[in-house]
């Protein structure tokens, strides 16, 4: 999937729940309450496949909302399986209430989680800014 731009979505910008070899390139997200991009399950059969690339998660603009400076969003929530990839990405304007560009393990916070071990997370070329 190429060149999507999501803003103000509410919860998330993109969710990705089960997904095999998927791949989001040049994917612009900013302005979420929970996220820019989530994946829940991503397949683990390889260190080649599911990721993200060339990606800009933008924490809050300057046309943010008062719901968003309450919140604590994050830039990228990894998948809960092995062998996730993020390249070549981008986040800014992380620096409020707790929000942070990275975080492990989508749904691991919900009371029916049964599973918050750590996974493999591979990264090429990250900057924050």
């Amino acid at each position: 999937m190429y060149n999507l731009t999501s803003w103000k979505n509410g919860r998330n910008g993109v969710i990705a729940m089960k997904v095999g070899d998927v791949r989001f390139h040049n994917f612009k997200t900013a302005d979420h309450i929970l996220a820019g991009i989530e994946f829940e399950l991503a397949d683990d059969f390889g260190d080649n496949t599911t990721r993200v690339n060339g990606a800009l998660m933008i924490g809050k603009t300057n046309n943010t909302d008062a719901i968003l400076e309450s919140s604590s969003p994050k830039g990228l929530i990894g998948p809960r399986t092995e062998n996730f990839r993020i390249e070549n990405s981008r986040f800014h304007n992380w620096h409020w209430n707790g929000a942070a560009p990275l975080s492990s393990c989508s749904h691991c916070f919900s009371c029916t989680a049964t599973d918050s071990g750590a996974r493999t997370i591979r990264s090429k070329n990250i900057t924050f800014g």
